[in-house]
């Protein structure tokens, strides 16, 4: 056992899915584990030798099982789980090519979603981070690009299959939680839009500027394709029928004797599809009394401002310290499913010295849904019709508020208790307030 001070790039953040520095000793932060933080190890010296050619690969088990056990449709508990395989290859190593880098990612995923399941009828809400996309496939391709670092690091340039926000509005330390709205980004503004996540894959060109005194700015371009890479992620046909390009801005100073920590960012993205409007028809009245085609909305898109602050430090790990976390996020556009989300946490990892490792967390988010889509349901409900999404009354906002425990049980093997009680199942009054409780179990090998 030691401390391992190594630095993470941002491939090892990506490679678990989730960005979170409480999934692995490949993070940014001193930890009392073993050297390497892998149920393998070295494989007998094997991985060190690939990789000191060039060659990195992962490979990750994760459980997120929930059951509810108070409140919402029924009880019950369901179980998901996600296995991570990828690798990346160093040319610079491999070939002295220098700044060059591949990154290959892809998951299978199988299970059942508690939120359907038990809590409502709408996966409005996602207690399980890791359901979704990817299911009832071998290998499901999330990314697959080239990386190009220049001017000492100054400049990289990303270029290939990738999610178009893996890189913009996320935070790691947002994985703390399991609830997707909050890991790793504010999925109130990603919801059903083509600014796609996890594990959707699109054309994409990004290039990331840092030039010095903590500050960095980013933007992309990405497709929006009909195909979104298909089932299995590997249609690699290029229809596009729009562009999604995001943009963000960001400040990661580490602020006095103490450096503590911080991450501030201001960010967004437009998409410049068409998509077809809820509530107004083409000829500007409600759908429901023109009996119209909805009118097409030509452009969309959101923004959001973030942060996270070290407050306290109690010790000398990167994370070791409380820590606020805070987010707020609009969508502007009428064709999308909210309206806007609000996220505040705070983390306490390390306040036991023989535990440095582990973190108590709480998080609160408030997401309101699209008052097109209220006032939809609104008028259906008046008329007698059924409603939009399926739901028993209009919706209009929800509440989630999440307690986990990150525990480091042995090599490569985190343990995450977690309770969730959520407001208003699917955004509205129709089933009572839910109490979920159950766990995430990583395993990294």
């Amino acid at each position: 056992m030691e401390a391992d001070n190594a630095a993470a790039s941002s491939q090892q953040r990506e490679r678990t899915g989730m960005a979170a520095s409480a999934l692995g000793s490949a993070w940014s932060e001193v930890r009392v584990v073993p050297k390497d933080d892998r149920i393998l190890g070295t494989i007998g010296g094997l991985r060190t030798k690939m990789e000191d050619y060039g060659f990195a690969f992962t490979l990750t088990y994760l459980i997120e099982s929930l059951g509810d056990v108070a409140g919402g449709r029924r009880k019950g508990f369901d179980y998901t789980h996600q296995v991570v395989m990828g690798g990346d290859i160093d040319f610079e190593k491999m070939l002295h090519w220098k700044g060059l880098s591949f990154h290959m990612l892809g998951v299978q995923r199988a299970g059942r979603n508690v939120a359907t399941d038990y809590m409502g009828v709408t996966s409005l809400i996602q207690p399980q981070e890791d359901y979704g996309a990817g299911g009832n496939v071998l290998y499901k391709l999330v990314y697959m690009y080239f990386e190009e670092s220049l001017l000492n690091k100054k400049l990289v340039i990303d270029f290939g299959r990738m999610p178009a926000n893996m890189k913009f509005g996320t935070s790691y330390l947002g994985c703390y939680a399991m609830n997707m709205i909050t890991c790793a980004h504010p999925s109130g503004l990603s919801n059903s839009s083509k600014w796609r996540s996890w594990p959707f894959s699109q054309w994409g060109i990004m290039a990331r500027v840092n030039p010095g005194y903590h500050l960095y700015a980013q933007a992309g371009l990405y497709e929006v394709s009909p195909t979104e890479g298909g089932r299995a992620g590997f249609n690699f046909s290029f229809v596009q029928q729009g562009f999604v390009i995001p943009m963000e801005i960001g400040w990661e100073p580490s602020l006095g004797r103490n450096k503590l920590t911080g991450h501030y960012k201001l960010g967004g993205y437009v998409d410049t599809s068409d998509h077809p409007d809820p509530f107004t028809s083409i000829d500007g009245r409600p759908k429901l009394v023109s009996h119209l085609p909805g009118k097409t909305e030509r452009q969309r898109g959101a923004w959001y401002v973030g942060a996270d602050q070290m407050v306290y430090r109690f010790g000398p790990a990167a994370n070791q310290g409380l820590i606020l976390f805070g987010l707020a996020g609009f969508n502007m556009g009428a064709s999308l499913p909210n309206q806007s989300q609000y996220t505040l946490g705070i983390i306490s990892q390390g306040m036991f010295p023989a535990r440095i490792t582990d973190a108590i967390s709480f998080f609160w988010t408030r997401q309101t849904v699209n008052h097109k889509i209220t006032r939809e349901q609104e008028m259906q409900a008046d008329l007698g019709l059924p409603l939009l999404n399926g739901v028993a009354a209009p919706q209009t906002n929800f509440q989630v508020l999440e307690l986990t425990y990150t525990a480091f049980i042995s090599r490569g093997i985190k343990l995450f208790p977690d309770l969730q009680y959520i407001i208003h199942p699917d955004g509205n009054h129709v089933y009572p307030d839910a109490l979920l409780a159950g766990f995430r179990l990583t395993s990294q090998f």
